[in-house]
């Protein structure tokens, strides 16, 4: 598996809300406008299901694949992250966006339906060569309310949209042509789908200050969705600096995707540390 070039490599972070990260212990004031931009780093492993639609690859049948776990950083070609926040008294208005371009992952060839639709299984030692690759971009907007605001930490609770685009391909050279129940992958082929997906969410987010003085926190994050999938989860939790010129973050990150049906996303995992420097003002 060639890796990824590192003139390849990109970093941008601008903060649109910080989904992993609370507001900072003092606060000038609180009814004045207070905005945040975070640069973050987000290092997940990658693991999902996916299905293509017919070709003439596939015999006109759908093709499921699955991928991964891989780390992204094996064959990232491009990544951008952004988050940011603006906040009225007890308002928050929050974002996140992230573009990640990721190829040759790990991928296995599971089952090829036939005419009569129903799916057979690949066998694994018949594929010489596989690979696929994703891009996307994912796009969160939520606004919140401090429910509680007190000495040992705070509680947010919001809601919001969460909108994600995926391209996806995949390619196989196999030993032969696969012929079973009706079912054909030919020798060698390649597919490729994209998909939108658009998600409701509510949950909940804040910080467990460390000590009277706030310095340290642990930020936490928890949300749930469906729309157009089955349902969608993300959390996230660590520990924090609060400095003069603002926070660094350190957290462990998961968000996953659950579909079915003939949806290109069956499932989606990504999990792994973040790290993030918070700049507020």
């Amino acid at each position: 598996m060639e890796k990824a070039k590192p003139r390849h490599w990109g970093v941008i972070a601008v903060l649109l809300a910080t989904a992993v990260g609370p507001s900072q212990a003092a606060a000038p004031d609180p009814d004045d406008w207070q905005f945040a931009i975070a640069p973050y780093l987000w290092f997940p492993n990658v693991s999902g299901a996916l299905r293509f639609s017919g070709s003439s690859s596939t015999g006109g049948g759908i093709l499921d694949v699955g991928t991964g776990p891989d780390s992204y950083l094996q064959n990232l070609q491009f990544l951008f992250m952004l988050q940011a926040e603006a906040s009225k008294g007890n308002w928050t208005v929050f974002a996140d966006a992230i573009y990640l371009d990721f190829s040759q992952q790990q991928t296995n060839l599971k089952s090829v339906s036939g005419g009569n639709g129903a799916s057979v299984f690949v066998p694994r030692d018949l594929a010489t060569d596989a690979g696929s690759g994703m891009s996307g971009a994912l796009f969160q907007l939520a606004a919140g309310y401090k429910a509680i605001r007190a000495p040992g930490g705070t509680v947010e609770p919001f809601g919001g949209l969460r909108y994600l685009n995926l391209s996806a391909h995949a390619s196989w050279t196999l030993s032969a042509t696969f012929t079973d129940q009706g079912a054909t992958l030919a020798r060698q082929g390649s597919v490729s789908r994209t998909a939108n997906i658009v998600d409701g969410i509510i949950g909940v987010r804040g910080r467990i200050n460390l000590g009277s003085n706030g310095r340290w926190y642990v930020p936490y994050y928890a949300d749930v969705g469906t729309g157009t999938s089955e349902y969608t989860m993300q959390a996230s939790a660590g520990v924090a600096y609060a400095a003069r010129w603002g926070d660094i973050q350190l957290s462990y990150r998961y968000l996953t995707y659950e579909m079915s049906g003939s949806e290109l996303v069956q499932r989606l995992t990504l999990k792994g540390p973040v790290l993030s420097a918070v700049f507020r003002f």
